[in-house]
């Protein structure tokens, strides 16, 4: 009678911690859970340290990968990380970007930490314009990609200018000579955010 009642709670415990999912979120915070359910913009799951208690919903976009119990991973996030992204961005900027007012004229991105400096630069390279540096974690509004004729797309988004002593709210334009570059940048910016975000 005693070795039951010391092996059944063993059977209980294998059996919880061998359920566990794990959660990569696009921030950078992983943590154990049961998946309930995967819809088709959010999961469903339980927390381990509390099973019986509620459920909880997170919505796909801030998921990088699920890596299930039996060891299979799904991936939802296109970037695993934030160096991954922010080289994304700047090659698609670099290569597909032309200045607002003069189409001769290409972009020129880099970092500078989690801010992002856009300038316009002439065929020789030399920067002609300061675009200004613009804060991609604390994006106010993602608008969608609009189209205009002579085949270019407009890329804007609401987030704060830095300016010397300060910032402010202002929009962010960038002319692009390919949608699905275009596209795929939106994206990028998008997942960027999220995992410059902290909870």
């Amino acid at each position: 009678m005693n070795n039951k009642s010391y092996i059944l709670p063993l059977l209980f415990i294998g059996t919880f911690c061998f359920c566990q999912d794990k959660i990569s979120k696009k921030n950078g915070e992983q943590f154990d859970a049961k998946i309930i359910e995967i819809g088709s913009s959010n999961i469903i799951y339980k927390e381990m340290d509390n099973p019986d208690g509620p459920t909880h919903s997170l919505n796909k976009s801030e998921i990088f990968q699920i890596t299930y119990n039996n060891g299979k991973a799904e991936v939802f996030g296109k970037y695993s990380n934030v160096d991954d992204a922010k080289s994304f961005i700047i090659n698609k900027i670099n290569e597909f970007g032309i200045d607002r007012e003069n189409d001769n004229q290409r972009l020129q991105a880099e970092f500078e930490g989690d801010k992002i400096k856009i300038n316009s630069i002439n065929k020789k390279g030399r920067v002609v314009d300061e675009g200004g540096i613009w804060d991609l974690s604390k994006v106010v509004k993602f608008h969608n990609i609009s189209a205009r004729k002579n085949n270019v797309f407009y890329l804007n988004i609401v987030t704060y200018k830095i300016k010397k002593s300060n910032s402010e709210l202002d929009k962010l334009v960038i002319k692009f000579t390919d949608y699905e570059a275009a596209v795929e940048l939106l994206e990028a910016m998008k997942d960027l955010q999220i995992m410059l975000k902290k909870d």
